[in-house]
C-alpha cells in the first residue's frame, strides 16, 4: 500500500509540474527533431570575393566583395520541431547569425541554441543562411550586402508561409530574430518594408571597384524588390514580429508607428561592433585599415528612441557590461568563439524574455467580453446562457463557482445556478496553437427574494464618460455601498455614495474603456447592473 501511495504521490508531483509550465512560454517539450539542408532559396546572385591585401591577412574574407561580378547559388536553413507535438498552425521562430556580413554560418552554437530553446517551447523554429560578402571600402556599396540579407531574410519567411499547411504552422505568426548582421537583417525587415524606401545604391548605379594595383568603375544591376529575389516570389516576407540581438538600423525615419510590426531589441552600450547609438559599425577598427568606409548605422537606443516617439510597438532591454555579444555569457572574444564552437551559453534572461514578448504581443488571445446575466434570481429560473467573445475557432475553458455547468457548445455556456451568494464565472481563451489568453471573471449575483433591494435602479448616461448618475426611486435612501467591477472580475472602485439631491454620483472618468459592473447595496439588499465606459 505504502509503495501505490509514494507511486501516485509521484505522478500527482509529475502533473502539476506539466499543468505550471505553459507553451510558448516555458520549455514543455524535451526533445525536439532536426530536419537539416532544407533549400528555401534557389540560385540566387552572390558577389564573387574580390581578394586583395585586406583579404588576403583576413584569411579570405570577403571584404572586397566584386559587387559587378556574380554567380549563383543556393541557401539552405535548418528546422527544428518539437518532437512529438500535435498542435497544428505553431508560430514560427527564424534566427539569422552574426557576423558583419562577412563571416558565419546557420551552425554557430548561439544561433543553434536559440532555435533548439524556443522549439522545446513548442515553435517550429530554423536556423538559416543568407548570403554574405560586402565591399568594407565603399559606403554605398556596402549597403548592397546589408540588402542581400535582408531579401533573404524574407526568402526564408515566404518559404514558411507557402509550406505552412504542410508544416502544420500558421503563415500571420512567423517571426524573424538575429544577431548583429542578423539582427540589421531583422530590424530592416521590420522597417524597410516598401520599395521606395530601398537605398539608391541597391538600384542601378555604378561604383569603384579597388584591386590589387588599380580601381575600376562599374555598372551595377538593379537588386530588384524586397521580394523579387529567391523562390515562392508571390507571397510577403515581412515578419509578423522581429528580435534584433546587437543589432542596427540604417534609416530611422522608415520607423512610422503603430502599424509597424512589433520589435524587441537587446543592445548593450560596450559593444565595440555596433554602436549602441549612431556611429559607424566597428568604429574601433577602422582607423586601422586604409580606405574602411562603412554608412553610419542606429543601435538599439536610437531605435527605441524613435519607436517611442512614434507610438511603434517595442521593447528595448539596455545594458551596459554585455558588450556586443549581449545575448552570450563572457567576454567578446570568448563569447565569439564559444559561438562558433557551439560552447556559448545564453543569458538566462533572453530566452525568456524573448518569450514573453513575443507571447504578449502575438501569441495571447485577445481581450474579450462575457455577455449573460450578471443578477440571478433563485424564484425565477436559475439556469443561464453566457457568451465569451472570442475568436471563432478559439477555444474556451470555463470555471463557475456557486452553480454548475450543464452545457457547453463551442464559446457558449449553460450555468445552473443554485447557491445564493455572490458567486464568479471564469473563462479562459486558448488559440488554436495553444496559446493561453487571460481570464476574464464575471460576477454573478445570484439572489432569493430576500436579498433584493425594493427601487427600481436608473443609470444615465449609459455609456457614460465622465459622471454616471444614480437614480432609486425610493426616496428615503440616502447612502450606498457601491462597487465596481471590470469584467475580469476585479474590483476598480469601492465606497459609499452620498445622495445629490435626488441622486447619487460615480465618477468614472478615470476609468479605462470598456463594459463594468455596478452592485449598489443597502443594508443586507443589493442590486446589480452592467454599464459602458467610453
Amino acid at each position: 500500500m505504502k509503495r501505490v501511495t509514494t507511486l501516485l504521490s509521484l505522478v500527482l508531483l509529475l502533473s502539476s509540474t506539466v499543468w505550471s509550465q505553459q507553451r510558448y512560454l516555458n520549455e514543455v517539450f524535451a526533445n525536439v527533431s532536426e530536419t537539416q539542408n532544407v533549400r528555401f532559396s534557389t540560385q540566387v546572385p552572390q558577389p564573387k570575393k574580390g581578394g586583395g591585401w585586406y583579404a588576403t591577412i583576413s584569411a579570405g574574407l570577403p571584404i572586397n566583395v566584386k559587387e559587378h561580378d556574380t554567380y549563383n547559388r543556393n541557401l539552405y536553413m535548418d528546422i527544428f520541431q518539437p518532437f512529438g507535438d500535435t498542435k497544428v498552425k505553431r508560430p514560427v521562430f527564424i534566427v539569422c547569425f552574426g557576423g558583419g556580413f562577412v563571416i558565419g554560418n546557420r551552425k554557430y552554437g548561439d544561433i543553434r541554441d536559440l532555435a533548439i530553446s524556443m522549439a522545446k517551447r513548442g515553435y517550429v523554429t530554423a536556423a538559416i543562411d543568407y548570403r554574405l560578402g560586402m565591399n568594407v571600402f565603399d559606403e554605398e556599396a556596402a549597403l548592397r550586402a546589408v540588402y542581400r540579407g535582408v531579401q533573404d531574410g524574407r526568402s526564408a519567411v515566404r518559404y514558411f508561409r507557402a509550406n505552412a499547411e504542410r508544416l502544420g504552422i500558421d503563415p500571420d505568426q512567423i517571426f524573424l530574430a538575429g544577431h548583429s548582421a542578423g539582427g540589421f537583417i531583422s530590424l530592416q525587415n521590420a522597417y524597410l518594408d516598401r520599395d521606395a524606401e530601398r537605398p539608391a545604391a541597391t538600384r542601378s548605379t555604378r561604383y569603384r571597384w579597388k584591386g590589387w594595383f588599380r580601381s575600376k568603375s562599374y555598372n551595377l544591376p538593379d537588386q530588384g524588390c524586397l521580394d523579387c529575389v529567391g523562390d515562392n516570389k508571390h507571397l510577403d516576407g515581412k515578419a509578423n514580429a522581429v528580435v534584433s540581438l546587437a543589432g542596427a538600423l540604417g534609416y530611422l525615419e522608415h520607423i512610422e508607428g503603430s502599424t509597424d510590426v512589433p520589435t524587441l531589441m537587446f543592445h548593450s552600450s560596450n559593444d565595440l561592433a555596433v554602436s549602441y547609438g549612431a556611429k559607424q559599425p566597428f568604429k574601433i577598427i577602422s582607423p586601422l585599415v586604409l580606405g574602411f568606409d562603412l554608412p553610419v548605422s542606429y543601435g538599439g537606443s536610437m531605435v527605441d528612441g524613435r519607436a517611442r516617439d512614434r507610438g511603434a510597438p517595442r521593447k528595448f532591454y539596455s545594458y551596459n557590461r554585455r558588450g556586443h555579444f549581449v545575448h552570450v555569457k563572457g567576454g567578446d572574444i570568448s563569447s565569439f568563439f564559444g559561438s562558433v564552437l557551439n560552447l556559448g551559453h545564453l543569458h538566462t534572461d533572453v530566452l525568456p524574455r524573448i518569450s514573453q514578448f513575443l507571447y504578449d504581443t502575438r501569441l495571447r488571445p485577445a481581450g474579450f467580453g462575457v455577455s449573460g446575466a450578471t443578477v440571478v434570481r433563485l424564484s425565477a429560473t436559475n439556469t443561464q446562457t453566457y457568451t465569451a467573445d472570442v475568436a471563432k475557432d478559439a477555444q474556451v475553458q470555463w470555471q463557475v463557482e456557486g452553480g454548475k455547468i450543464v452545457k457547453q457548445v463551442g464559446n457558449q455556456v449553460t450555468v445552473s445556478w443554485n447557491t445564493p451568494g455572490e458567486h464568479t464565472l471564469s473563462a479562459v481563451p486558448y488559440n488554436t496553437n495553444g496559446a493561453k489568453g487571460n481570464a476574464v471573471k464575471v460576477p454573478v449575483l445570484v439572489m432569493d427574494n430576500l436579498q433584493e433591494l425594493k427601487a427600481d435602479l436608473q443609470m444615465y448616461p449609459n455609456p457614460s464618460a465622465r459622471v454616471l448618475k444614480i437614480k432609486l426611486n425610493e426616496e428615503d435612501i440616502n447612502e450606498v455601498k457601491a462597487i465596481v467591477y471590470n469584467e475580469r472580475g476585479q474590483t476598480v472602485y469601492q465606497g459609499s455614495l452620498q445622495k445629490q439631491g435626488t441622486q447619487f454620483n460615480l465618477n468614472v472618468l478615470k476609468l479605462p474603456l470598456g463594459k463594468y459592473y455596478i452592485k449598489i447595496q443597502n443594508g443586507e439588499r443589493m442590486l446589480h447592473k452592467t454599464f459602458l465606459k467610453y
